[in-house]
């Protein structure tokens, strides 16, 4: 059975968002506890000779962050002032004679300084670049997404859905290599999707088994025959990672990742990085026995897609990019199963019916993640933003000099409040405040450089404004309005 792991990963833009509560803390926690360690593993584990074939679909908006030098230099003086605080806190316990306090700050000062070493010298700051080598060499196979994370079923334009997969996939290509396939944010899918992803000249998108009619079985279809193939991650494998009461993440032993000190394990007892990497240990090889089982159930050359969150593996279990590691050398070794990616998986092996994808999501009940009444104002909000967009777009073709710049920013504010994450947050019942909500902030500077953009002479306070919103709000540097047009 050949088994294709792709691991998925998403920020919204917070970039210059200050710190916690509401700023760049959560980014920088992603680098540190999931992407780093896991591009660090990936290195070491290719270094050995064994081959940890991996596929990963980093949103574009998240690849923009990580080459962004005004993160890369927040995440060093993110990653020195943990170190600042783990060291008091190790003088602090050895002062009060506290043993098993003096033993966690040491071994959490031993994982920070070896973050910070690999990020600074190892890497050099440059995330992506490394990530790309890994790509070239075979090691990670990456995939393209929408370029904001926008939730692309719920947008009303089909210019908007077409900017997003178009800037996605240019975004990708630019720092990571060209991709052969899609990750849609929340597995998002409706009918028509499949001709715009074709157009760009992409070979596979992943979705959710709940697109497919009831008497389908998720294995590789034809999208559109010999043009776009569609795979499915299974569900009940994923289980054993993604379910909090039974899943891995769950266990006793491992670390409270609601316990800012780090000193509690999820018994509440004290926790022990000893044990619970053992432990981590003893799930991995739990798992592979789980994938060799089933692969005794399948024929051979069957594709088993596991689907991990970045954010969850490292982040949420930080004993989870240990579990990894062991898995794919457990993997790799066994002569039952075959590590494989998806786009070289479709290449050796076609598939042989064409489906009918119906809409869904990985979320209950359709697009119901996304919706609700809370939301109802961002989607109003969005769709008129995205008609209005079109609309200048369209009257002003062949803009220039500020014109185009006010245009061009304009696109990328749209693009921002589309992230998906905001509809997500009010269809979970959370309406942020009124004022400082991102999405709201994003909207109210498009409809400021949409006026802009429309006077005939930009002023000396125009361009002040325009060059404002441009540092604030900068990723996608080559993103040009006229991706919009009709």
């Amino acid at each position: 059975m050949h088994v294709a792991f792709l691991i998925i990963a998403h920020m919204p833009y917070l970039r210059r968002a200050g710190r916690h509560p509401a700023g760049e803390d959560a980014l920088h926690t992603l680098i540190a506890q999931g992407l780093l360690p896991l591009v660090e593993m990936l290195s070491d584990l290719h270094g050995t000779g064994l081959a940890p074939h991996i596929a990963l679909a980093c949103s574009p908006l998240l690849i923009e962050q990580l080459a962004d030098p005004v993160v890369q230099k927040h995440f060093v003086l993110w990653l020195e002032d943990l170190l600042a605080r783990r060291q008091a806190g190790l003088q602090a316990a050895e002062a009060a004679g506290d043993r098993h306090a003096a033993y966690l700050e040491r071994f959490y000062l031993e994982w920070g300084r070896k973050r910070l070493y690999a990020f600074v010298e190892r890497l050099d700051r440059a995330l992506p670049q490394k990530i790309r080598e890994l790509a070239a060499a075979h090691v990670i196979e990456p995939l393209s997404g929408a370029a904001s994370h926008a939730y692309l079923p719920l947008l009303s334009r089909e210019e908007s859905v077409h900017a997003q997969i178009e800037q996605g996939l240019l975004h990708t290509t630019r720092h990571l290599g060209r991709p052969e396939g899609l990750w849609l944010p929340g597995c998002g899918w409706r009918p028509g999707i499949e001709q715009i992803v074709a157009e760009v000249g992409l070979r596979y998108v992943v979705a959710d088994p709940s697109s497919l009619p009831p008497d389908q079985q998720p294995r590789p279809l034809w999208a559109l025959p010999r043009r776009l193939a569609v795979i499915f991650p299974d569900e009940a494998i994923a289980r054993h990672v993604w379910s909090p009461e039974l899943g891995y993440p769950g266990d006793p032993l491992y670390r409270d990742p609601n316990d800012p000190r780090g000193y509690l394990a999820q018994s509440g007892q004290p926790y022990d990085p000893y044990h619970a990497l053992r432990r981590a240990q003893d799930h991995a090889t739990h798992f592979t026995m789980a994938l060799v089982a089933e692969a005794a159930r399948r024929p051979t050359n069957d594709l088993l897609l596991v689907l991990l969150d970045a954010g969850q593996i490292g982040p949420r279990w930080v004993e989870g990019t240990t579990w990894l590691q062991a898995v794919l050398t457990l993997c790799a070794t066994h002569g039952g199963l075959t590590l494989t990616t998806p786009g070289t998986y479709l290449r050796a092996h076609k598939p042989h019916e064409t489906i009918t994808l119906g809409e869904g999501s990985w979320a209950a009940g359709g697009h119901g993640g996304w919706q609700g009444a809370v939301a109802e104002e961002y989607w109003q909000a969005i769709h008129g933003a995205e008609a209005q967009m079109v609309h200048l777009a369209s009257l002003y073709p062949s803009a220039q000099a500020a014109h185009e710049r006010a245009l061009n920013q304009a696109a990328r504010e749209l693009m921002l409040a589309q992230t998906s994450d905001w509809s997500a947050l009010l269809s979970a019942g959370d309406p942020g405040d009124d004022h400082t909500t991102p999405w709201r902030i994003y909207l109210t500077r498009f409809a400021q450089l949409a006026s802009i953009a429309r006077r005939a002479r930009i002023d000396d306070a125009d361009r002040f404004l325009l060059e404002q919103f441009e540092e604030l709000d900068g990723p996608f540097r080559n993103l040009n309005y006229r991706v919009f047009a009709p």
